[in-house]
Formats: C-alpha cells, sequence, structure tokens
C-alpha cells in the first residue's frame, strides 16, 4: 500500500485541527445549565449550603458597605441603599411621601407605638429621606408595579426583572458567579417560621423592625395566608392569577412580619425593600408565577408582555428591557427547584374536587344566590347569615365581597370564613384581607387630609369549601370575618432579651369605619 503524498497528508491533518477547533469553539460558546434556586432549608443546607451562605452574606455585607458611596457612582449603584431605592424611598420627590407624611399618617391611624421602625430609635437609626443623585436614579427610583385599587400593573413582571439585575450586583458583590437568589417557602405550612439565619442579630441578614415576636422565632406566619392552592387551580386567566397573588399571599407576609400595615419596614411598600428578607419573599413570588407558567405552557402572549422597565446592572449601566425577554426563567439562566408541585394537595386531587357550572351558562357566575346589605365589621368578629334557595345544585361557586372600604388602615389583618350557620365550630377558611400598599399614598406630596374611603372588591372560588360543608343539603351558613395579625405561636419558649415583645393586637380600630358593601354567592 503506497504512502499519502505529503501534501494530501498536510491537507487531512489541517482539516482534523480545524474541525477540532470548531468542535470546541462549539463547545465554548454551548450556553451553561441554568443555576437552580433553592429555597432556604435547602439553600443553607450541608457543607456547600454554609459555603452559599457565606456568600450570600457577603453579597448583603458588601452591599451595604457601599451605602456611603459617591452619589452618581458605579459603587452606589451596587448598594444596599440604591437596590432598595429602586423598589422605593421616601423623600420630597418620591410618589410614597416623605419621612414627615409617613410618620404624620401612623399618628393619625392610631399606630404611633410603631413609630421607632420608621423613625428609629436610641442606638438604632431609623430611615431618612432621600433624593436621587442623578437623572438615572430620577428614571428608576421608585418605580415598583403594585396594583392600585381597580387598576393592572405589571407586577410579576417588573419584580421578576428587579430580581435578576440584583442577582447580578449580589454575585459581583460576592465574587462568586455561582451565587443564586433562594427563596422563603412559606407556602409550605412547615415553613412559615423565619428562618433561623434571618434572626441572628449579629448577621447581615437581620433586621430589628420586624416583629420582634418573629424575630425571636415565637411566632410564625399563619400557614392560612400562605396557601396558593385556590389561585393556582381555580384562576382561569394570568391576570386574574397574577391578581390574586398580589393581593394575597403577597400582601398578607408584607403585613404579618409588622404586626400590620403600613408599619415599616415589610408593612410599607416605599421602604419595604431595606430588609434582606424582602427578596427571600420575592423570590418565592416569583417561583409562584413560574408554577403558574408550567401549568400553562401554551399561554397566549399579552400586551402586557410590551411594556419595558429599567434597571442598573452589576457595573452600574443603565438597562432598559422589554417584559417580554424575561418570560423563559432558563434564557436567564436559572430554574427553581419545585415549579411543579405548588399546591398542597396534589394538582390531579384538586383538579378532580373542582365543580363544572352547567354547559348551558355561557358567562362566568351569572346567577346570584345571595346578596347581603352593606354593613360594618365588628372589631373582632362579624357575621353575616345567608340563606339559599331550596332547588340550588352544587356548582362552581363563588364569594364575592363588594366594596371593601376603609377611611384608613384598620389595624389588622381580616381573615374570611365559611361556616355553617348557628355558630358551627365547624368553619373554612377562604382568605385573609391585608392592607399593603392600600394607603400608602393617602399622605404622600403634601397630602394629609383624607379624601374619602378607599373601596376594593374581592372574588374567592368557594366550590370546594360549600362542599365541605354539605352543600347543597346545607343551604344556611354563615360568612365570617375575624380580625387577625396572620401570626400563630410556633411553641418556642421566649429568650432573655431586652428587646419589648409587642403582642400583635388583631382587632380592628372602630374610627376607620371598615365596612362590607355587600356579601354575594354566585354561580
Amino acid at each position: 500500500m503506497k504512502s499519502l503524498r505529503p501534501s494530501l497528508f498536510v491537507t487531512v491533518l489541517c482539516f482534523a485541527v480545524a474541525s477540532l477547533n470548531f468542535h470546541a469553539a462549539a463547545a465554548q460558546t454551548t450556553s451553561p445549565p441554568p443555576q437552580v434556586r433553592m429555597k432556604w432549608q435547602d439553600f443553607v443546607s450541608g457543607v456547600d449550603g454554609a459555603k452559599r451562605l457565606a456568600s450570600f452574606q457577603r453579597a448583603v455585607a458588601k452591599m451595604r458597605s457601599l451605602d456611603n458611596s459617591p452619589p452618581g457612582s458605579a459603587d452606589f449603584r451596587r448598594s444596599w441603599k440604591y437596590w432598595a431605592n429602586i423598589h422605593g424611598y421616601l423623600g420630597p420627590n418620591s410618589s410614597f411621601g416623605t419621612l414627615a407624611e409617613r410618620s404624620q399618617q401612623l399618628t393619625n391611624d392610631g399606630l404611633a407605638q410603631y413609630l421607632p421602625y420608621l423613625v428609629g430609635t436610641t442606638g438604632k437609626p431609623g430611615i431618612v429621606d432621600q433624593t436621587p443623585p442623578d437623572a438615572i436614579a430620577k428614571a428608576i427610583w421608585a418605580t415598583c408595579q403594585h396594583s392600585p385599587p381597580g387598576t393592572e400593573v405589571n407586577f410579576f413582571g417588573w419584580h421578576r426583572m428587579y430580581l435578576y439585575y440584583l442577582e447580578r450586583v449580589m454575585r459581583w458583590a460576592a465574587g462568586d458567579p455561582t451565587l443564586t437568589l433562594p427563596y422563603w417557602d412559606y407556602t409550605n405550612p412547615a415553613e412559615t417560621a423565619l428562618p433561623a439565619e434571618f434572626r441572628d442579630t449579629t448577621s447581615p441578614l437581620y433586621d430589628w423592625r420586624r416583629s420582634p415576636a418573629v424575630n425571636q422565632g415565637l411566632l410564625a406566619l399563619n400557614p392560612n395566608i400562605t396557601n396558593i392552592d385556590g389561585p393556582l387551580t381555580t384562576d382561569t386567566t394570568f391576570l386574574q392569577y397574577e391578581k390574586d397573588i398580589e393581593s394575597g399571599v403577597h400582601g398578607n407576609v408584607h403585613c404579618a412580619m409588622v404586626h400590620t400595615c403600613p408599619v415599616a419596614l415589610m408593612g410599607l411598600v416605599g421602604v419595604a425593600a431595606n430588609d434582606p428578607i424582602f427578596y427571600m419573599h420575592h423570590t418565592n413570588i416569583d417561583r409562584m408565577w413560574a408554577c403558574w407558567q408550567y401549568l400553562h405552557p401554551n399561554e397566549q402572549p399579552g400586551t402586557w408582555e410590551n411594556q419595558s422597565f429599567t434597571f442598573v446592572d452589576e457595573t452600574g449601566a443603565e438597562v432598559t428591557r422589554p417584559v417580554k425577554d424575561f418570560l423563559d426563567t432558563k434564557a436567564l439562566g436559572y430554574v427553581y427547584d419545585n415549579d411543579s408541585q405548588c399546591t398542597r394537595v396534589s394538582t390531579p386531587t384538586v383538579a378532580a374536587m373542582q365543580i363544572s357550572p352547567p354547559s348551558n351558562v355561557e358567562q362566568a357566575f351569572p346567577n346570584i344566590l345571595f346578596s347581603s346589605t352593606p354593613f360594618p365589621l365588628n372589631s373582632t368578629i362579624t357575621s353575616v347569615n345567608v340563606t339559599i334557595y331550596p332547588n340550588t345544585q352544587l356548582y362552581r361557586t363563588e364569594l364575592v365581597l363588594r366594596d371593601v372600604s376603609s377611611r384608613f388602615a384598620p389595624g389588622a389583618l381580616v381573615d374570611v370564613y365559611v361556616a355553617g350557620k348557628g355558630g358551627s365550630p365547624r368553619r373554612i377558611y377562604v382568605a385573609t384581607i391585608n392592607w399593603f400598599g392600600v394607603f400608602d399614598h393617602m399622605a404622600s406630596m403634601g397630602h394629609m387630609e383624607r379624601t374619602g374611603p378607599i373601596a376594593r372588591t374581592f372574588e374567592y372560588d368557594v366550590t370546594q369549601q360549600l362542599q365541605t360543608l354539605g352543600f347543597p343539603n346545607t343551604k344556611d351558613l354563615t360568612i365570617q370575618f375575624e380580625a387577625s395579625s396572620g401570626l400563630v405561636p410556633t411553641g418556642k419558649s421566649q429568650a432573655a432579651s431586652s428587646e419589648p415583645i409587642i403582642t400583635p393586637q388583631a382587632t380592628l380600630r372602630p374610627d376607620a369605619e371598615l365596612t362590607i358593601g355587600a356579601v354575594e354567592l354566585r354561580q
């Protein structure tokens, strides 16, 4: 057999080398697998968990150390203060008003005992008024998207973008490109207590302005207020789901962390992002959007996807992008450890329990089974008796609370239950009404006068609750409204501490004139 001529050999060799170089280059340009955002308990577990926690704490400490950087500098744009201000801040140019206005609001609302959380106390600095130092800050500070009563905004989209760029800044601050944002998995009833690492007074994750009983581990979130099974399994549109999560579990957690809204930090939109737990809360809210996306992979796009928002990245550079660029978390470089089993009851079981309306019903819930006249809520518990006409069948049923209005923050959450008539001990939880962000603009921009009550309407699917109570055989029901702190005891004994424990007062202020315009049951 003849050997290859030198020129042919060289040609073959060059081709082989070129091929190897091409495949090597292709391997280098292949996107790395998305990183996993984990629930907090897994994030801090084991040897790797200790490293992740150290990296996370290092990032927060580094960002805090940049708070006093020169205004307008890249370092200031990477500071903890700056990122909190992107969500909201207090000052003469802010839609959330000034420190003086917020302080006066607390006093007017009978919440003066919580003023130290806003203005500070001996050895503990409070919130101060701020002014955007440059055009970029003017454009992006206080741009968080929350829905005032009767409106819909890009709540999910804006906050996903916010967390995405924060995560990039935190990786820079920690010097760790693998750092991801964990989430507080309070939708799990076993994990509603504030994680221990956020209760460590020596940690950069600690904040003294939470409820002292929460910070000491004596009280935890009531699992009722963190259950998303209803919205995730019964809501039929994305916008409905977004609205229900924002006004429900999202606001419930904010208010419960600080006794009631609008108490700083977590209970007041304009300063909530100063607390590190804010980000673990909102990463879980982002996961809830991912849970919806998992269940609705073929959802049609909406005009809301075209809205653009502006942030800064880890270099301090201004970045403007549309929400549609942030729909696919894998394309952003992350996934959640759990976005497929997000309900407490397995999805097939929940689906099997749902009752469909008759096929000839074209409009959702067209039939009113019951409607009340307006009534005020008592300071603790108010009951409304409901009698439904005899021939009613069990179809999908909705509880509507029309024109729930209050002159100002009434001082507590309100839990809603459906029960058997006549004070039956068996009652079933429906939802919680919270006041996060509802009154935050009333006292802003120098307008302290009351302009009248703010009214909202709530709609809840109560088909399963009625079925559990024996409906349609049982047609005499009671709708109960009970003042709540959103917290329950953990069973932990109080440790010796100089911190005063302020027990959440689950009472509604009569002078707030909290009123429900009508209670309706509809099919």
